[in-house]
């Protein structure tokens, strides 16, 4: 069974808990059914084995570190077969993991509560999606923020929305990695949201200038870009617009790597 780095990433928070739906393996349960269907070694010592070294690993990354890793060999279909037989809701367990394999040319199949995996062994390239939206920005930047479940980034010049903060601090306290970069000035500092409850870092642009971004990326799989900074006259007073691309691996991709970029900044000139 072969699956896109997406469904890979999708699948992972339905092991770990992080799903309403899904399963809730504990670490040594994760270890045991790897290494029964993919052929791991693993073991668990105080805590899942590291991915990187030094570091404690997560659930979630522990899973979707070895689901790549499986991903291309017949058991990864077994997996997931014994993942939706011990989900919370197995027939809303099957029903969203298919519409993740379903681009792959995958689907479940439910045999009297016995859930099998059925379909092609090719990979179909999820279709792109763009919405652009320019009237009550905040309810779909809410609602595409609703949507994460592995990471949100965002790079904005001022935050002084507080409706948006509390709902970075909701994804945060779900077990969603929240990162923020903002300008460094009288602005923020004034004005703007007490981002003290976040993973998050101000700073100036490397020529000395306005830290001008306006974007947020969404499990590396969504982005929010456009005009709009995360402010109250932005919402309420200025003409403004964001564009909602969704499937885009590549745009994902490289607006992650200017995100990193903007962060370790922030962090080297704290």
């Amino acid at each position: 069974m072969k699956l896109d780095d997406y469904a890979i990433q999708q699948l992972a928070p339905y092991m770990t808990g992080h799903t309403k739906h899904g399963a809730n393996f504990t670490g040594r349960e994760l270890i045991s059914i790897f290494n029964k269907y993919g052929s791991f070694r693993d073991v668990y010592a105080n805590g899942l084995p590291p991915i990187k070294e030094g570091q404690t690993t997560a659930k979630k990354t522990y899973a979707e570190d070895r689901l790549k890793k499986m991903n291309g060999n017949e058991g990864l279909s077994s997996l997931i077969e014994e993942v939706i037989s011990k989900a919370t809701l197995k027939e809303k367990c099957a029903e969203e993991i298919n519409d993740i394999i379903s681009a792959c040319g995958y689907n479940i199949e439910n045999n009297d509560g016995s859930f099998k995996i059925t379909g092609l062994r090719i990979c179909k390239t999820p279709i792109i999606k763009n919405t652009a939206v320019f009237q009550k920005i905040q309810n779909d930047i809410l609602q595409t923020l609703d949507k994460a479940q592995i990471s949100i980034v965002v790079a904005v010049a001022w935050f002084t929305n507080d409706v948006l903060y509390k709902k970075l601090i909701e994804k945060k306290n779900q077990g969603v990695d929240v990162r923020v970069v903002i300008n460094n000035d009288g602005i923020n500092k004034k004005h703007g949201i007490d981002i003290s409850g976040l993973n998050a870092v101000k700073v100036r642009s490397e020529q000395g200038g306005i830290m001008h971004e306006k974007f947020c990326v969404i499990d590396n799989q969504i982005v929010i870009s456009g005009s709009y900074n995360w402010t109250d006259n932005a919402e309420l007073r200025n003409a403004e617009h964001i564009n909602i691309t969704e499937n885009d691996n590549q745009l994902a991709t490289r607006f992650s790597l200017e995100f990193n970029k903007l962060y370790a900044l922030g962090n080297k000139k704290k």
